[in-house]
């Protein structure tokens, strides 16, 4: 049966996502979750595949089968050993190599790639990419036919073998190998003599640049990427649907064994952000030309993909996040206020991880301004440290989810004041709980907000445009009740959950046809 002709209701498909519950670090969480869980009430199957969690393994969580990598092939008690140290060294020489030899050819000619040996394919591979010079590859042994194999090593060969227009075997037997297991033909065994080969005098990043965290993220999505191929070798798929920058590897190698049609959602493009993950970068980058359709969560997004990586406006679908209203809404929070001694304050929340995009800086100077005019003032910070021993500001590093709904309902204004911004999702929470919110016009908090009427929008790198914004929502309070009561309505109308799982539902059914 071919993929246009399958029903909605007899669809299958495989998200793959580092995070999921109990693991969520930032909105892809949350988002996976959600999303997933109401798919699973139209569709026949969902499967999710993500990162190892200490004892916990695969199992069914609610109507969504959860798929869980391996431990990482080292513990980090091994940070410093040799196989750490050559592994990491590999994965250097994958950034680096390509733009070495891109910046080498362009003052000398080459006429093509000679790659030796399993573990220096993937760097063959992007070098092969950059240059466009024809490959070759000689191969000592295939890493898939050894008795203990490598699931590293195997995946550099499967990506070289794709890209090579010539190879050479060392042997006879090697030759079979290559033939059996990659289906490559017309191999001739012959001896090389007279090599000629140019090294870097020294690598461009040190190998120790690159972490054990790095390290785990890659056999992590390695793991994943063999989750899913041995899935479908005896169960059906029909598509596969990837969320965040460090699961877009297992994406890619998934996709190329599979050959399934894969749906990318991006969150946020990693190469934009203030604070970059290198290696979040090259996963992306690698994947975009094997997406067949993307989902971009705000309008950003959208011009983001299509600046930044040529995608036609056409091939790109926004569709937002959203915010479950059942567990998010106005909750009496006396006891929360109580709790941190809030009584008779004029409370500024902000929720969020400690990251310079998120602009926390401006936020607290802006309280600190105000403290002046408003002595009521405080400030709420959740996801931060204290580092500022002020009697202004209270931070929360963490609270429940029931603690933060509560915060959410009793704070006067949530001010959101992110130089980058993909989306938000904590804006929708503190609406939902019929909170003003006052947000930056950036990214996809215009998206967002509806400027004067759910909240105010402030211009970017305006020094007084956030303290101006909560001095006007202060001396008017009829205006905040106003803000907060459509606030909600507009999350409801325009966020909700069971929409975007529709909506999610007629991109699977563009793709598949």
């Amino acid at each position: 049966m071919k993929f246009g002709q399958q029903k909605t209701d007899g669809m299958s498909v495989g998200f793959l996502s580092y995070e999921y519950p109990p693991n969520i670090y930032g909105g892809v969480g949350v988002h996976v979750n959600e999303l997933t869980r109401h798919l699973a009430q139209s569709i026949q199957q969902v499967h999710v595949f993500t990162s190892y969690v200490e004892e916990l393994n695969g199992r069914k969580v609610g109507s969504v089968y959860v798929h869980r990598s391996s431990k990482p092939l080292v513990p980090a008690s091994n940070r410093s050993s040799n196989a750490f140290e050559k592994r990491t060294s590999n994965f250097n020489f994958y950034f680096n190599v390509p733009v070495m030899m891109e910046k080498y050819i362009s003052s000398e000619k080459h006429d093509l790639l000679h790659s030796h040996g399993g573990l220096s394919r993937m760097a063959a591979t992007e070098a092969q990419k950059t240059t466009h010079l024809p490959p070759v590859m000689t191969t000592q042994s295939a890493g898939i036919s050894r008795p203990n194999l490598d699931r590293l090593s195997v995946v550099m060969e499967q990506d070289m073998v794709d890209e090579m227009d010539s190879s050479i075997a060392v042997s006879r037997s090697i030759r079979g190998e290559l033939n059996q297991s990659f289906g490559v033909d017309g191999l001739d065994g012959q001896k090389v003599e007279d090599v000629y080969a140019q090294r870097s005098s020294k690598l461009l990043v040190p190998a120790s640049n690159y972490s054990k965290k790095d390290f785990e993220r890659i056999i992590t999505n390695i793991n994943i990427a063999g989750m899913v191929e041995k899935y479908i070798s005896g169960k059906k798929l029909d598509l596969l649907h990837s969320h965040g920058g460090l699961i877009q590897m297992a994406a890619t190698e998934a996709q190329k064994t599979t050959h399934l049609p894969l749906v990318m959602t991006a969150h946020s493009l990693e190469i934009n952000r203030l604070r970059p993950d290198n290696l979040s970068i090259l996963m992306e980058q690698n994947v975009v030309d094997r997406v067949d359709r993307f989902i971009a969560v705000s309008e950003s997004i959208r011009k983001e993909l299509n600046q930044t990586f040529g995608i036609g406006y056409n091939n790109i679908t926004v569709i937002p996040n959203g915010v479950d209203t059942a567990v998010f809404k106005h909750q009496n929070a006396d006891d929360i206020r109580r709790k941190y001694r809030l009584d008779n304050r004029f409370v500024v929340l902000f929720v969020g991880r400690d990251d310079p995009q998120k602009g926390v800086g401006r936020l607290v100077k802006a309280v600190k301004k105000l403290a002046e005019q408003i002595p009521q003032i405080m400030l709420v910070m959740v996801g931060q440290q204290d580092t500022y021993f002020d009697k202004h500001i209270l931070c929360l590093p963490r609270v429940s989810r029931s603690e933060l709904v509560k915060l959410y309902s009793l704070s006067d204004v949530f001010v959101l004041p992110s130089v980058y911004e993909p989306f938000g999702i904590v804006l929708l929470e503190a609406m939902a709980c019929e909170a003003p919110c006052i947000g930056i016009r950036v990214g996809g908090i215009p998206d967002i907000i509806d400027h004067n009427r759910t909240g105010l929008l402030v211009e970017p790198e305006s020094d007084e445009g956030i303290s101006d914004a909560i001095a006007k929502l202060y001396y008017n309070p009829e205006k905040r009740y106003r803000m907060g009561k459509n606030g909600r309505e507009r999350v409801i109308s325009c966020f909700d959950w069971k929409e975007i799982s529709a909506k999610t539902i007629e991109v699977y059914q563009q793709v598949l046809h």
